[in-house]
């Protein structure tokens, strides 16, 4: 059994903060094969047809915001709460709690102050493709 799986979580998404949404789906569609899942005013998210590997979300922020925390990491959990924890003894730190889309989550900074997120995915959604 791999590591990962003993621990429960995994990478079921990156974030990538941008200025312009629409030039970073035309970009990220044609580099990867992905296409869009869910487009909104200010983001997109974007999977593989077959439902391989990570989903990519695109979030438009100010041209400020975008000089900080460019990428940020989406871990899949089944018990959120439990990797959190965890998390934090080995350094991370906890920023918040957030939810949206039927999705509850935690705000998360490594110990370099990395901003990432702890989805909370169940076993069922931890265990399924990344669809």
């Amino acid at each position: 059994m791999a590591w990962f799986e003993t621990n429960g979580i995994r990478v079921g998404g990156i974030g990538v903060d941008c200025r312009d949404v629409d030039r970073q789906v035309r970009f990220w569609t044609a580099a990867l094969g992905y296409e869009v899942k869910h487009r909104g005013a200010d983001f997109a998210l974007l999977r593989h047809p077959a439902g391989a590997g990570p989903k990519l979300h695109l979030q438009r922020v100010s041209s400020r915001a975008a000089s900080g925390n460019r990428v940020h990491l989406d871990l899949y959990a089944v018990d959120a709460d439990r990797v959190v924890e965890w998390l934090s003894s080995l350094g991370a730190e906890r920023v918040g709690r957030r939810t949206g889309d039927g999705e509850s989550w935690f705000v998360m900074r490594d110990p370099e102050g990395n901003m990432f997120n702890v989805i909370t995915a169940g076993p069922e959604g931890f265990s399924s493709p990344f669809i």
